[in-house]
Formats: C-alpha cells, structure tokens, sequence
C-alpha cells in the first residue's frame, strides 16, 4: 500500500509547534504509517537532519520577513504573519497535489491578528482558503467524539450564535463523515443542552426550548437517529458508556473541558467540510513551555496518525 504524504506546518514559531513536530518526527510509529513534509522555517528547527534517502520527509521553507528577531515563548506580529504563510503554503501543496492531507501545529489567534490577519484559528482561515461554506470541528480522542456548534468566540456571543438551523448543519455534516470516513453506519448522535438541567422547560434559560428541541425534531424527521436534549454533565456519562457515537456541543469549552479531563493526550481536532483531510493536535502554543524541551508531542503524534488513516480511507 502506498503511504499518504501528510505535510505540517509548524505553528507559530514563538510556541511549541516546532519542538512537537521535531518529536513526532523522531517516534518510530510515524515513520511507517505516512510520508511527511514539514512546512515552516528551519532557525526553529534546530535537530532537523538534511532530507536525503534515509529520512522520510521532506522540507519546504517558507521565507518570512524578520525571524531572526523572533524569541521563543513571547508571540509577535512577525510571529502571527509567519504561521499565516506556512498555512498558505501547505494549502498550495495541497492544491497540486504534492501532500495528501495537512496536519497544523498550534497557532496564536492574537499574534494572527497582529498581523493584520483577522481570523478566529485555522478552522476558519482554511475554510476561506477554500472558500468552503459548510464546516465543523470535530474533536476526537479514542472513542470520545464532539462537534461544536460555536467555535472560538466569547461565551456571550457563542449563546447568541446558536440557531435550530446551526445545529441541524453540523450534525448532518458530521453524521455524514462518520459514515464516510469512520466507517459507522448509523451512528448514535446526543445533542447537548446549553443551559443546566437542559433549561428545566424554560425556566434555567430558553434556548433548548426555542432552537435545541426544533432542531432536534427536524434532525429526526429525517430518519436521523438522535437524543437529546440532555444536560452536557450527563450526556459526558453516556458517551463514556458507550450510549453515543458523538455528541454535539454547544459551544468551546463544554467539549474541550471533558476531553481534557478524559483523554488529554489523545486529542485532534478534525476540520470536517474542507475538500482535504486536515487535523490538528488538541491544545494551543503554550509559549510558557517554549523552548525548554518540555513539550509533550502525544497528541501531535496522534494527529499525524488520524490524518495518514483517513487519507486511506
């Protein structure tokens, strides 16, 4: 079987998506599944060997204006703009065919902004790349699965943005890649509460009762299996039991709190929508850690992993 070529971008160059992807390159289970082409800058790949015949990847350097002046842990406009064009050139090798899929270490959304570039993360930024509409993100760790309804905006606005119409798109978005790409035939959807008590009918709150419990019936009147919906607390018990296939979310926190708690290690983000496989590992820069060798590169790994699988699928 021919191994995929799954290309990674390094991130903001100021956080630990250099030192992950250094790591992930040196774990011996990488190496078998998929072929790699790191996107980036070298000055923040020091243990980089010169690709040649006995390593499996290759490089593409990306020139950026000032990096020099970089220093590790402290992001900048320069920093911002840098993982913007390693972001663009991995779309471009996608676009010609030269990677199969992409895996994005973390960026910084402020340092992004910075540098004029106004984009809340990657999930929307290669979205507009390629210009796709429909989108979701879903994480994944094991057999934990979410998709959020609201991405990365303030909580306030994140209950203002959910819609009948929001939830109804993303599960169908998801249920379909679950069948396509995972393999489960039918699968079994919660549909989370955004309120305590799912609202308890309107009286905690009336978003389960004027958007949650329409989307909900047209959900099911489709001949789609869901249940819902139920207060996020329980509805974490039930997945773990093995009750759901994955659960939609409302917004950030209400799926990454659990995850974080339950499988820290293990999880990717999988941008579902796009016309290619994209992945990510589940945390941010942390630029407290940066440079300091402390970065931890499981989730990185698992990330590759899920992106090489699903290329073959």
């Amino acid at each position: 079987m021919v191994k995929p070529t799954v290309g990674i971008t390094i991130g903001d160059p100021a956080g630990i998506g250099p030192e992950i992807t250094l790591k992930a390159l040196m774990h011996p289970k990488i190496r078998k599944v998929c072929k790699i082409v790191v996107i980036g800058s070298k000055l923040f790949l020091p243990g980089l060997k010169k690709p040649g015949k006995k390593t499996f990847y290759d490089f593409v350097e990306v020139p950026c204006p000032d990096l020099k002046k970089v220093v590790l842990g402290k992001f900048s406009s320069k920093t911002g703009l840098a993982s913007y064009k390693f972001i663009a050139k991995a779309v471009d090798l996608l676009k010609s065919k030269k990677i199969d899929a992409l895996v994005t270490a973390p960026i910084s959304k402020e340092a992004l902004n910075l540098a004029g570039i106004q984009y809340s993360g990657h999930t929307e930024l290669l979205a507009d790349f390629t210009q796709t509409k429909d989108f979701a993100m879903l994480m994944v760790a094991n057999t934990f699965r979410t998709a959020m309804v609201t991405r990365h905006m303030p909580l306030q606005y994140a209950c203002k943005n959910i819609s009948a119409q929001n939830i109804v798109s993303i599960t169908q978005l998801v249920r379909k890649f679950l069948i396509n790409k995972l393999k489960i035939k039918s699968p079994k959807i919660g549909i989370c509460a955004l309120n305590p008590h799912a609202g308890e009918g309107g009286l905690l709150g009336r978003e389960e009762e004027d958007f949650i419990i329409p989307a909900i019936k047209k959900l099911k009147n489709k001949k789609i299996y869901v249940e819902g919906p139920i207060p996020a607390d329980s509805a974490w018990l039930k997945m773990k039991s093995g009750k759901f296939d994955f659960l939609v979310t409302m917004y950030h926190d209400q799926a990454m709190i659990p995850l974080k708690i339950l499988e820290p290690e293990k999880i990717v983000n999988i941008t579902v929508g796009l016309p290619f496989i994209r992945t990510s590992p589940g945390h941010g820069t942390a630029f407290d850690i940066a440079g300091k060798g402390k970065a931890d590169p499981s989730s990185m790994i698992e990330a590759i992993q899920v992106a090489a699988d699903l290329s073959r699928s």
